[in-house]
């Protein structure tokens, strides 16, 4: 058992952000033989039949075990091994979404994700589309989005998160994570690394365009990043303890993202560059990498952004800002044309929705040099990029794009068009303005 996540299991938060924040999962396990207490949960909760979705590997590692534990408890076990793409690739697309659908009777009553992250994508949507509870054994230390609402999809070659629900409970066997690769160690930390400028992107959204922001859910996200950063040593040498405190991050984190229902907390621009990346490489058709891995990265890249922005002054800001041509709806559109093609459809309803209501460019710039000082101290907060970069390589994660396998001129063509990935204010667009 985890004190540090048990204190917000069940819990209804009446928040000074002015909203009700509720956790619903029910149980939190991180520990050596966690899987083994899965059937228990199950018999305890009156569960008899479940459907258990894994891939090949992860049911190799995990899931024929799970299943024969479970069988012998006498529940009854119907199996979905998401194949692989084309690619050799299993993803969070609409193929494994209908498989995931097709191989879950009627009459199961509980799915049990045993996986990383795309396993739990794939799970978390199809659980709440059809309102089953799901159970979640992470197999990998990979990736804050185990506790989370979010499941991001590729929908016809769009990376999209879609909200859906949290696991009841999650079961993380600290045997089962000490197997897995060092890559997928390294990623789950970096994806955590990337709160930092997740939080700063956030921040400018409250400061420059008055968005909701739960400082709640700001200090859980801040609180789970510096368990890990604190820990990064042991993270590196895999113990028991490094990998309790990253699966105690990354649950904090998808804790903060469960408490305000979506995942502004934890996802900026670091996660744009990661998902523009992504959709690029799907549409070449060449192999994924890690998310974790290219948030680290991208983080770095952003850090290091935010470090420009100390060197400007209020009235170096001032200057550029009544220089620079605001972008408009319709230039924005014809740019999202020419940067993601067969997506682009997509990506403008994203930036422009039917019911939304635009931002006005003057009155944005106007804030932008009355808060300036705002703007550089959330830029102050900011982990040094040459720090980022020390923490990855302790943990043997990749700190350059070359590293990473992401060529110069895809780096530069997400730098100017990743922000349309999302409808959020972030560093990236602040920049443009500037």
């Amino acid at each position: 058992m985890s004190e540090i996540l048990n204190t917000w299991l069940g819990r209804k938060i009446d928040c000074e952000c002015g909203q009700q924040h509720e956790i619903s999962i029910r149980r939190i396990v991180i520990e050596r033989d966690a899987m083994k207490q899965v059937a228990h949960y199950l018999n305890e909760n009156g569960y008899r039949e479940v459907t258990l979705v894994a891939d090949a590997r992860t049911y190799e590692v995990a899931g024929g075990k799970l299943r024969e534990w479970l069988e012998h408890a006498q529940i009854k076990v119907s199996l979905s091994v998401i194949r692989q793409n084309a690619m050799g690739e299993v993803a969070a697309d609409e193929e494994a979404i209908v498989q995931t659908l097709l191989d879950t009777p009627l009459s199961s009553e509980v799915l049990i994700a045993v996986g990383s992250g795309t396993l739990h994508d794939i799970v978390r949507f199809v659980a709440h589309r059809t309102k089953r509870p799901f159970l979640s054994v992470p197999t990998a230390p990979s990736v804050d989005g185990f506790a989370s609402v979010g499941a991001p999809l590729i929908v016809r070659g769009f990376k999209m998160t879609i909200p859906a629900g949290a696991p009841e409970a999650i079961f993380a066997d600290l045997a089962l994570l000490a197997q897995a690769p060092q890559a997928m160690i390294a990623a789950g930390f970096g994806d955590m690394l990337g709160k930092h400028t997740s939080l700063a992107d956030w921040s400018l959204g409250r400061v420059l365009l008055d968005e909701h922001y739960c400082e709640l859910s700001a200090r859980l996200t801040r609180e789970a990043v510096e368990l890990c950063t604190a820990h990064v040593e042991e993270i590196a040498q895999r113990t028991d303890l490094g990998l309790l405190k990253l699966m105690e991050g990354l649950i904090l984190s998808g804790l903060s993202m469960l408490l305000v229902g979506h995942s502004r907390p934890a996802s900026g621009a670091e996660h744009h560059l990661s998902h523009y990346w992504e959709m690029v490489l799907l549409q070449q058709r060449r192999r994924a990498l890690l998310h974790g891995a290219k948030v680290g990265v991208a983080t770095v890249l952003m850090a290091q952004r935010y470090e420009a922005l100390l060197d400007i002054t209020a009235s170096e800001a001032a200057a550029r800002l009544a220089q620079s041509q605001a972008p408009s709806e319709l230039t924005d559109a014809e740019r999202i044309r020419q940067a993601y093609g067969a997506m682009a459809e997509q990506v403008i309803a994203e930036n422009f929705p039917a019911n939304g209501k635009g931002v006005d460019a003057a009155a944005l710039k106007a804030r932008i040099v009355q808060k300036w000082g705002d703007v550089q101290a959330i830029a102050q907060a900011v982990p040094a990029s040459e720090q980022l970069s020390v923490w990855l390589e302790a943990v043997q994660g990749p700190v350059t794009t070359e590293q990473l396998g992401v060529e110069p001129e895809l780096v530069e063509a997400s730098l100017q068009d990743a922000l349309f990935v999302r409808n959020r204010f972030t560093i990236l667009r602040l920049l443009r303005l500037l």
